[in-house]
């Protein structure tokens, strides 16, 4: 079933055309991955599939009621209300259906219900059974679980999160709103690695459409079942995931190469032909050919492979073997302690991840090394000849009221407007883009430029904390290929596991307040990692059994002692109903009928005994229950 249709949609800035003519149907169940350029419109196109902005032309058809969610790439919430009241918003038909089925309840307790008002509570009952009324708690707990918040962080103020975290919230709130169709831009950039596993499968079970953009290539192959690379020219469609485009493309690309060199080399041959004839014996001919030439559609040059663009960061030198060293480092802030008696050792030439789950201490770890906060205890050792540079997540070395070419003239003051624009166009800044003010530009757009401002001068160890988050997938792979042929030290921050996998040598794990050492890229971290959790598992599992298993023995041990606690206390009621026996009989014996001392010391034993088998009697009911 049809969901939005786009029919000859146009959107343009001033001075500035990003797409016309584009249509696009977006059916019910969909999973879509759209990719391009940075600042080819992507984040512009959900806007208008949202309905926040109005095309220049064309129209936007959406099916009736249709609900549409939109994580934008900066979503920050702003409330006075606790995290799990703000996720109780999303459920406010429910509470409010909640507070009328109790209020009726009332009534109804109070004997004053007509037939009308119980009719109407067992409507009620069952609407709100059939929306989920009954779990809606259990799925807040399961997206906050999800996405990285822990029970204690359930009660905080939302104006006390961080502004990752509330980008977080965001999501964590559109999802629970289960809308019939998700816009995710840049879903993965505030997640750790387990939150975004959780993500890609919360995706795969979600039964409405959605289009997610992404630069984490692991995330489009694991939820997009279709691609959509939005390009200048329009739309190109792929019914398969991002490896699938990958190859797909690829074919395409040298496909339509090899259409437009044929064509290009029968346009020479016909001109060489008119040329050569247009004045002799075959003029008629070289005009039939002229005219033909004419009419003839001439293809465009296909563009560029960007991924084949070359980025070089440039060394400052070699230095001493030893780039860093940390000795029983120990950070805390409050109460709260990050880690403690953290050592670890980088040597020259190596490229090493720092990884590990949101709030363990990455950047605070990252900010120590590079000396804008100290650590609470131990020692951190900087290499002789180390010059290093940083990137920061924030983006902070940005000015929004400077220019692109101003931000990079200020790292190169020497430099002349054409080395500027030729360094720039390594970061896919040209023409007049490059006057344009940094606060115009796209997430995106500032991470190239803050790339481009670092790598302005010359370094030998790279610090880079999150660099990937906002750039689009050609970008990535850009810096990927410069990482790989840079001769420098480099340890980055990252949750893309891709860019992990096609950068890194080694991995710093922050788990539970310790650095533990991988020898490996990503993929061989998470295989080592699966194995322990599966290994931890099965131990549980082990243990519960063995647990079972104590629990049956002891079981059928107490089982028998009470066995044999009932059959002994059964053959003890039968001898003492044998001995009231026998002495009743004794009693009524003829011979004893005048001994009255005899008479009564039989009647006490008598009676003794039957209060001792009345007691005996009330011991085994409670054993035989």
């Amino acid at each position: 079933m049809r969901q939005v249709y786009l029919n000859q949609v146009e959107m343009s800035y001033p001075g500035k055309e990003l797409f016309s003519g584009l249509s696009w149907q977006i059916n019910r169940g969909e999973k879509i991955a759209l990719i391009g350029r940075n600042g080819v419109g992507k984040t512009t196109l959900f806007q208008i599939i949202k309905g926040d902005l109005t095309p220049v032309s064309g129209q936007v058809e959406k099916a009736r009621a249709v609900k549409i969610g939109y994580l934008p790439q900066e979503a920050e919430i702003i409330s006075g209300r606790t995290l799990w009241v703000e996720m109780l918003d999303a459920f406010a038909e429910l509470l409010k259906m909640q507070a009328e089925i109790e209020s009726l309840e009332a009534d109804i307790a109070s004997g004053e219900a007509s037939q009308a008002m119980l009719e109407k509570y067992g409507h009620l009952q069952e609407r709100f059974e059939l929306q989920g009324g009954f779990d809606y708690e259990e799925k807040i707990e399961s997206v906050l679980f999800g996405l990285g918040f822990d029970q204690d962080s359930w009660t905080k103020e939302i104006a006390c999160f961080s502004g990752g975290e509330k980008n977080r919230i965001y999501l964590a709130k559109i999802l629970l709103e289960n809308p019939d169709l998700l816009l995710l831009d840049e879903p993965t950039n505030y997640l750790d690695i387990e939150s975004t596993a959780w993500l890609e499968e919360y995706l795969n079970t979600f039964e409405g459409s959605v289009i997610v953009v992404s630069h984490d290539r692991y995330f489009l192959n694991r939820v997009a079942q279709k691609t959509v690379d939005l390009t200048p020219h329009g739309l190109e469609v792929y019914h398969g995931n991002y490896e699938f485009y990958e190859k797909e493309s690829a074919e395409r690309r040298r496909l339509a190469k090899k259409a437009y060199e044929h064509q290009a080399e029968e346009v020479a041959r016909i001109k060489d032909f008119i040329a050569r004839n247009i004045y002799g014996q075959k003029t008629k001919q070289a005009q039939s050919r002229r005219r033909m030439l004419s009419k003839m559609e001439l293809m465009d040059k296909p563009a560029g492979d960007a991924s084949d663009m070359k980025l070089q960061i440039e060394s400052s030198g070699r230095s001493w073997l030893n780039i860093l060293e940390l000795e029983d480092v120990a950070k805390s802030f409050g109460n709260r302690q990050l880690f403690s008696d953290v050592s670890l050792k980088l040597l020259r030439d190596q490229k090493v991840g720092l990884i590990g789950p949101n709030g363990s201490g990455k950047t605070t770890l990252i900010r120590m090394i590079t000396g804008q906060i100290e650590p609470d205890r131990g020692e951190i050792k900087i290499g002789n000849n180390v010059e290093y540079t940083y990137y920061d997540q924030e983006l902070n070395i940005l000015n929004p009221e400077s220019t692109i070419i101003d931000m990079i003239w200020e790292e190169k003051p020497d430099a002349t407007a054409e080395e500027l624009r030729s360094y720039l166009g390594r970061f896919l800044f040209s023409g007049e883009d490059i006057f344009r003010p940094v606060k115009s530009l796209s997430g995106g757009e500032k991470s190239r430029l803050s790339l481009a401002k670092i790598f302005a001068n010359p370094a030998n160890f790279l610090v880079l904390d999150e660099p990937t988050n906002h750039l689009d997938i050609a970008s990535c792979q850009m810096l990927e290929n410069a990482l790989k042929s840079f001769e420098g030290a480099v340890l980055v921050i990252s949750h893309d596991r891709y860019f992990l996998d096609n950068t890194v040598e080694k991995l710093f794990a922050l788990e539970n307040g310790s650095v533990n050492e991988y020898l490996g890229n990503f993929s061989y971290y998470w295989e080592i990692r699966q194995k322990r959790l599966q290994q931890q598992a099965e131990t549980q599992t082990k243990q519960k059994e063995n647990a079972e298993t104590r629990k049956q023995w002891k079981q059928l041990k107490d089982n028998r002692r009470h066995r044999k606690k009932i059959e002994k206390l059964e053959a003890t009621i039968e001898e003492t109903e044998n001995l009231i026996t026998e002495i009743g009989d004794k009693i009524l014996d003829p011979e004893l009928a005048s001994d009255w001392e005899q008479l009564a010391s039989l009647q006490k034993q008598k009676a003794d005994l039957e209060a001792e088998l009345e007691r005996l009697y009330e011991d085994y009911e409670q054993l035989q229950q």
